[in-house]
């Protein structure tokens, strides 16, 4: 057996070799440097609201409003008496709180009644302003208050006739509309009645006889037993008035153009028949398009009426009519026979007018780029035909409706190009009109941007280089190359190698595969790229290097893991001959 000397010696051995073994320390730099802190002098919010308010017992939509402002707004709280009332998020905006929770928390058990309000808002800062109101709840000791309306005289068989009570009440309860007259078949009578829910009253008044009185008396009370009245006199007159017609001006407008009409207003309390005839003073069947143009058709309503209280409009289309002269007259009737007239004067003259063209006018854009149109468009009454020449080819031609035309030109070579429109009417009256496109020459380089150079070790002190870059035009690129060697580039001898770079899986990402380079050696590169365009342009990198850099592990230094290897191995000869010592002792 071991002495306990030696155990002892074995235990320190373990030890030290545990101190060497290679640990992970966290290192604490003492000397890094301190960010100072700005010091900045915050401001709370600001909120004002109403010191006091006052409302009557039962009566409903009332709210207390503060105006409260922060940069950062975080939080409002609402408290009644010291006791939460209402809390939220605040945006920074108003704050509203709703008296009716007083209601629906049960809080109004006395009358008056007297709450403190505190409206806290807070910042994000935990910065807050507050607000205080005093809310005085009063008993309702007024009757309704009722906004008295004007007396009502209108024509017999006019209708949209109202009367219109509007009411102020904070405990409705019941409403009675009662009416009186001269009339003996309408002496008394109680036209609605019921519970009153506190909102505005309108009673219809309409149909009423002619030459007759009507006295219509409101009656409101609330749950107080206080009541009010009001009372508004309706008198209706005979229908002894002419049907009312508009005088629109005269119309004239060029033959075959649209959109043109003759707009009467008409109204009469009692109406009954209209009528719109036209007087020929001169028209002209043959003149325009066969088939395209009538003659003047005239308009009998039997049966007049309409839905607006106010009237009507009797609106007449002219779209169509033969080149001439008319009178159109409105006749109007009512149920006493009475008559209105209107006369309007309508002039359909020639078209003597050529098509007059509207253009987006010139384009000029840079080769490559897209999205480019131009349009065409006319006033024109009789259209026909179109014919559109790009230079002496045609483009398209046919029939014309009157639409605009649009035609694209993208992707013309450089050059100036002329369009040109024509079109023609029925008459043969003809307008061109000639735009240009010019495609001016691709002015910008290719895009040559992200170039790196990636290194791959193939054997100890020699890497691999691969070049990669995005290389990007409008007209799409011909060649893309790298250039490269060793040397010195701004001196005349330096050679250098010339390589089409590949596409890369990524779109507009090319590389090149450059060869093997010893550790240590400046290896020289640039990039070579030539768009599509029509002059051709080249953009050419300025020349950059990379050295070739050893790839080796790096970690703990070698003589660190020779000192540790030499202790292990002494440790093993010290054990080993404590070892054999202690079996030689054995045998004795």
């Amino acid at each position: 057996m071991a002495s306990t000397k030696h155990r002892r010696i074995l235990i320190t051995l373990a030890l030290t070799l545990l101190m060497l073994t290679p640990m992970v320390s966290n290192n604490v730099h003492l000397d890094a440097p301190v960010t100072p802190v700005s010091s900045v002098d915050l401001a709370a919010p600001t909120i004002t609201g109403p010191s006091t308010y006052e409302f009557e017992n039962g009566s409903v939509g009332h709210v207390l409003t503060y105006t409260a402002s922060d940069p950062e707004p975080d939080r409002y709280i609402v408290e009644r008496d010291g006791e939460h009332y209402d809390s939220g998020l605040w945006e920074g905006g108003e704050v509203k709180v709703y008296l009716v929770w007083l209601y629906t928390q049960h809080l109004i058990d006395t009358l008056p009644k007297d709450f403190e309000f505190n409206v806290t808002v807070t910042n994000k800062d935990g910065e807050a302003s507050s607000a205080f109101t005093t809310v005085h709840v009063i008993a309702d000791v007024r009757a309704p208050i009722i906004v008295q309306p004007e007396n009502i005289t209108y024509e017999q068989g006019s209708f949209g006739n109202n009367i219109r009570w509007n009411i102020t009440e904070s405990n409705p309860d019941f409403y009675n509309v009662s009416r009186t007259s001269n009339d003996p078949t309408a002496n008394f009578t109680v036209v609605e009645s019921g519970d009153w829910d506190g909102s505005n009253l309108t009673i219809n008044v309409d149909g009423l006889n002619e030459s007759r009185w009507y006295f219509y008396t409101l009656f409101v009370n609330d749950t107080l037993g206080y009541n009010s009245t009001s009372s508004v006199n309706v008198t209706v007159v005979p229908d002894l008035t002419f049907p009312v017609v508009t005088s629109p001006d005269d119309v004239s407008f060029e033959f075959g153009d649209e959109g043109f009409e003759v707009v009467w207003h008409a109204y009469d309390s009692n109406p009954k028949n209209y009528t719109v005839t036209g007087l020929i003073l001169f028209n002209d069947t043959s003149y325009g398009p066969p088939g395209d143009s009538h003659p003047w058709v005239n308009i009998t309503v039997t049966d007049w009426t309409f839905t607006d209280p106010k009237g009507q409009d009797i609106v007449v289309t002219l779209d169509g009519l033969h080149l001439g002269n008319y009178t159109l007259t409105l006749s109007v009737y009512d149920d006493y026979d009475r008559l209105t007239t209107d006369s309007v004067n309508v002039t359909v003259y020639p078209d003597v007018r050529a098509p007059v063209i509207v253009s987006t006018g010139d384009v000029t854009y840079e080769e490559g780029y897209t999205g480019y149109s131009i349009e065409w468009g006319a006033e024109e009454s009789n259209p026909v035909t179109f014919n559109l020449t790009r230079g002496s080819e045609i483009l398209a031609n046919g029939t014309w409706s009157g639409e605009n035309y649009t035609i694209s030109v993208d992707h013309l070579p450089v050059g100036v190009f002329f369009y040109n429109m024509t079109y023609v009417d029925y008459f043969n009256q003809s307008a061109s009109e000639v735009i240009s496109v010019e495609v001016t020459p691709d002015a910008h380089l290719p895009v040559i941007s992200q170039v790196t150079v990636v290194q791959a070790m193939t054997a100890l002190g020699m890497n691999n280089l691969t070049v990669q870059a995005y290389v990007w035009d409008l007209n799409n690129v011909t060649r893309i190359q790298v250039q490269w060697g060793v040397g010195n580039p701004d001196e005349s001898g330096f050679q250098f190698d010339t390589k089409d770079m590949v596409p890369n899986v990524i779109e507009n990402f090319f590389t090149a595969d450059l060869g093997q380079y010893v550790s240590g050696t400046v290896v020289w590169y640039r990039i070579v790229a030539e768009d599509n365009s029509s002059v051709a342009n080249v953009h050419v990198t300025a020349w950059q290097n990379v050295t070739v850099t050893v790839q080796a592990y790096v970690g703990t230094p070698s003589v660190f893991y020779a000192i540790v290897g030499a202790l292990g191995g002494l440790s093993l000869v010290v054990v080993l001959a404590l070892y054999f010592k202690t079996q030689t002792r054995g045998r004795r």
